[in-house]
């Protein structure tokens, strides 16, 4: 699958299928800090990704 990284670079990940969850902790990236999104719609951690997918991960940002 492509994945979008919050640093703009995009890599291909080479996995069958993972949920969200894993493909974060796979990439080691919290998932409190950032927002996933498949296809133009955020996708919840629980959603089971496929090799054909395009991936964004955004950083989320805090602020007051």
């Amino acid at each position: 699958m492509k994945v979008k990284l919050p640093s703009g670079k995009t890599e291909v990940i080479d996995m069958e299928s993972a949920t969200v969850e894993e493909l974060l902790q796979y990439l080691s990236i919290s998932q409190g800090e950032v927002l996933v999104s498949r296809d133009g719609q955020i996708i919840p951690v629980d959603t089971v990704l496929n090799r054909e997918d395009n991936i964004r991960i955004m950083q989320v940002v805090f602020g007051g």
